[in-house]
C-alpha cells in the first residue's frame, strides 16, 4: 500500500512539474491592460519584429511574435469580432486570417501553421471546390463569430515567413495601424535604440539632377569632419528591446544643426498599404544597393510620398555658409520614448570637393524629370515611365553591352546601373532576335554581373518586342525558356506508403512556376505548395481515399511559358 501511494505520488508530482514546464505553451492568452487588443499567443512575449521595420520594398507592417521556434503555438483572436477573410498562398502571409471587429479594426494573423478545425474544414471545402490551393475567401459575417481568447489557428512558417512565428497586424480604413502608439496594444520597452553607424553625403545641384557622393570621415572621431556647403546623413540605427535580441524600428529619426531641428522623420501612427514602398526614398538606397544597409537619409525627394510625415529644413540637408565650427546631432527614439544620440563637429571645406561636385563635368545622358512622363526609345529598345516613377529627377542612360551572353536572342541592353529605385514598375520592350517557331517562349531577363539569368516577365507584341513591366534598372535582354519544370518525387512506383504525406519538390528555372495540380485516381487532390522549400506536399488524410488499397498518382506542373511536366506513380496506402 505504502509503495503503490508512493508510486502514485510521484507520478502526480511528475505530471505537476511537466505542467508547470509546459503551462507558458498551454495557458490562456495573457490580457493587454486596458488595451484593445490582447496578447494573441499562450507563450512568453517575445518580438523577432516590430511595426515599421525597413523591409525589402517596404515598411513591416505588424508585430512578428516568435512561438518557440517550432509551429503549433495555439493563436487565439485579440479581440470580438467575426472572422471576415481567410487566405492560402504559397507566399505573403501563408495561412492567414482576418478578424473584422465591432469597432472597424481589422487584426490580421499570417504565417499560420493550420486553422482551428471549423476554419480548416470550412476552408478545405472551400478549396475542393475551386480545385485550387490558393484561395482568398470572404466568409459571411455570421458564419465564424469569435469572442476575445477563442482559439482560432496555430502559429506557423508557412508563406513568405523565414521561420516560424506569428505574424500580427492591425487595419482600419485602409490603412496599417501602428497598435503601440495607438494605445490598442500594451508593450513596455525599457531598453534604448542603438545609432550603429551614419554616413556622411555630399550633394550638389547639376543640370536640374542632384548629384550625391560618398564622405569619408576621419578615422579620429572627435576630429572635425569636412564637409561641402550642401551635405546630408544617411543613419543606420536599431531599437533594442528585453527579451529579444531583434533589430526592431526606430520610432523616429531627428538631425539637429547647432541646436535646430533640420529634419524630422516619425512612422506615427501607421503607414498607408499603397505608401510603404516610399520607404525606398526615405533610405539612401544605393548604400542599399552596396552594403545591403537600410540607412534612413536626412535629404528628402522631391517625390517621397511620406513627406506629411517628415518635418525639415532646406529638404532635410546641411547647408554651411560660412567656415566656422558647427554642431551636428542625431537622435532616435523607439515607440517608449527611449532615446540615443550622437554629436559630431562639422566645418565647410570647399577646397576638398570641387571635383567630386562636378562644377566643369557635363551631364551625361537624357534628362529624366520624377514629375513627368519620360520615354527613352532607340532602335530595338524602348523604355517609357509614368509620373511619379522616380523620387527624383535624373540623367538616364542605356546602351548596348558589348559581352556577348550566352542564351540570349536580342542586344543586351545596360540601363543606368543599379542605383535608381523606382515607385512603380516602368515599362521596358526589347526586339527579338530569335527563331519565329519559339518566339511565344520570349521573356526578358534580368542579367547579374556574373551573366545569370532572372526572369523578368514579358511577352512578344505585334511590334516583335518583348514587352514587360520592370521594377528596377539593371542589365536587360530577352531569353527563351523552352525548359520545362523539375518534379522530383519523393516516392517510389510500386511503394507502400506508411506515412499520411506524399511530397515532390517542384522547381522552374526562368519564367516562373505557373499551375500545378495532383490527381489521385483521376480525382483532383488538394496539395500545399510551400514556395520557400518548393515543396508540394498531398496530406492522404485530406484526398478521401480508400486506404489499403492501390491507388495512380499524376502530378501536372507548368510553367509560364506553358512548359508542363508530368509525373506519375502508383502506390498503396
Amino acid at each position: 500500500m505504502e509503495r503503490a501511494g508512493f508510486i502514485n505520488y510521484a507520478k502526480c508530482s511528475v505530471a505537476i512539474f511537466i505542467a508547470v514546464l509546459l503551462f507558458p505553451f498551454y495557458a490562456t492568452p495573457q490580457e493587454n491592460g486596458n488595451a484593445v487588443f490582447s496578447y494573441p499567443l499562450d507563450v512568453p512575449m517575445s518580438l523577432s519584429g516590430n511595426y515599421g521595420e525597413l523591409r525589402s520594398n517596404h515598411f513591416h507592417a505588424g508585430i512578428d511574435f516568435r512561438i518557440g521556434g517550432v509551429v503549433g503555438a495555439h493563436v487565439y483572436a485579440a479581440a470580438d469580432g467575426y472572422v471576415s477573410r481567410i487566405t492560402v498562398s504559397p507566399t505573403g502571409y501563408g495561412n492567414a486570417i482576418y478578424i473584422t471587429h465591432p469597432d472597424g479594426y481589422i487584426s490580421v494573423y499570417g504565417h499560420l501553421h493550420r486553422f482551428a478545425e471549423r476554419l480548416r474544414e470550412y476552408t478545405i471545402s472551400k478549396q475542393y471546390e475551386a480545385e485550387s490551393f490558393v484561395v482568398d475567401l470572404e466568409p459571411d459575417s455570421t458564419l465564424f463569430p469569435v469572442k476575445r481568447g477563442e482559439l482560432i489557428a496555430f502559429g506557423g512558417n508557412t508563406g513568405s515567413s523565414g521561420g516560424p512565428h506569428l505574424h500580427f497586424e492591425v487595419r482600419k480604413d485602409g490603412a496599417t495601424v501602428n497598435v503601440v502608439t495607438d494605445g490598442l496594444f500594451a508593450m513596455k520597452d525599457e531598453r534604448k535604440p542603438i545609432i550603429n553607424r551614419v554616413a556622411f553625403m555630399g550633394y550638389a545641384m547639376k543640370d536640374g539632377a542632384a548629384r550625391v557622393f560618398r564622405i569619408n570621415r576621419p578615422r579620429n572621431r572627435a576630429a572635425v569632419i569636412p564637409l561641402p556647403p550642401l551635405s546630408y546623413v544617411a543613419v543606420d540605427a536599431v531599437d533594442k528591446m528585453q527579451g529579444t535580441n531583434a533589430r526592431l524600428a526606430i520610432g523616429e529619426y531627428r538631425v539637429l544643426l547647432d541646436g535646430e531641428e533640420i529634419y524630422r522623420f516619425n512612422v506615427g501612427n501607421g503607414i498607408p498599404m499603397d505608401e510603404s514602398r516610399y520607404m525606398n526614398s526615405l533610405i539612401e538606397y544605393p548604400l542599399k544597393g552596396r552594403t545591403g544597409r537600410m540607412m534612413v537619409k536626412s535629404y528628402v525627394e522631391p517625390g517621397n510620398g511620406l513627406g506629411y510625415k517628415i518635418q525639415c529644413h532646406n529638404g532635410g540637408l546641411v547647408v554651411l555658409d560660412d567656415d566656422n565650427i558647427h554642431a551636428l546631432e542625431i537622435e532616435v527614439k523607439d515607440y517608449d520614448g527611449n532615446s540615443e544620440s550622437v554629436s559630431y563637429r562639422i566645418r565647410r571645406e570647399d577646397g576638398r570637393f570641387g571635383e567630386r561636385i562636378g562644377d566643369t563635368l557635363p551631364s551625361a545622358g537624357t534628362f529624366m524629370a520624377w514629375h513627368l512622363p519620360n520615354i527613352y526609345k532607340k532602335e530595338g529598345f524602348l523604355f517609357s515611365m509614368a509620373p511619379g516613377t522616380l523620387y527624383r529627377s535624373i540623367y538616364f542612360k542605356a546602351e548596348e553591352d558589348t559581352a556577348t551572353v550566352a542564351g540570349c536572342c536580342s542586344k543586351v541592353w545596360n540601363i543606368s546601373g543599379y542605383e535608381t529605385a523606382l515607385h512603380v514598375p516602368a515599362r521596358l520592350s526589347i526586339r527579338y532576335a530569335g527563331p519565329d517557331s519559339l518566339k511565344h517562349k520570349a521573356l526578358l531577363v534580368l542579367l547579374s554581373p556574373s551573366g545569370r539569368m532572372y526572369g523578368a516577365g514579358g511577352a512578344i507584341d505585334e511590334n516583335g518586342c518583348v514587352t514587360s513591366g520592370v521594377s528596377s534598372f539593371g542589365r536587360y535582354a530577352v531569353a527563351l525558356d523552352t525548359v520545362p519544370p523539375t518534379v522530383r518525387a519523393h516516392i517510389s512506383n510500386g511503394t507502400t506508403l506508411m506515412r499520411d504525406v506524399v511530397s515532390f519538390t517542384i522547381r522552374d528555372r526562368l519564367s516562373g512556376l505557373d499551375e500545378y495540380d495532383v490527381e489521385i485516381d483521376g480525382h483532383w487532390v488538394l496539395a500545399e505548395f510551400d514556395a520557400k522549400r518548393s515543396r508540394l506536399t498531398v496530406d492522404l488524410k485530406n484526398a478521401k481515399i480508400r486506404r489499403g488499397i492501390n491507388h495512380n498518382l499524376t502530378v501536372r506542373v507548368s510553367d509560364n511559358k506553358g512548359n508542363e511536366t508530368v509525373v506519375k506513380r502508383n502506390f498503396k496506402w
